[in-house]
């Protein structure tokens, strides 16, 4: 995502990325008979340093060949603030 000399992306702490694309439409009513299957696709997957932030992995996924602005995105780490959702872009973006 930035660029850092080896030995600062060697000792930083590291997290690890899941990006998955959302399907078109999510289930709709109640789910109260054990739930209802929901297909995500993993699109991607990667380490980063936390202290980057999150604007710049925003930008990092955005940048990747499977990015369309027209779907959304799940974005789970193991730390929750890098736990996160990509909405669709609307047409002033």
């Amino acid at each position: 995502m930035t660029d850092h000399p080896p030995k600062d992306f060697m000792f930083a702490p590291h997290i690890f990325i899941y990006v998955y694309r959302l399907p078109e439409t999510l289930t709709d009513g109640f789910c109260f008979g054990g739930g209802r299957p929901i297909s995500f696709l993993n699109v991607d997957w990667f380490e980063t340093i936390a202290s980057d932030g999150r604007a710049p992995l925003i930008m990092f996924i955005k940048a990747k060949r499977y990015y369309n602005a027209n779907a959304r995105y799940l974005v789970l780490s193991d730390h929750p603030d890098f736990t996160f959702t990509i909405e669709k872009e609307t047409a002033g973006e």
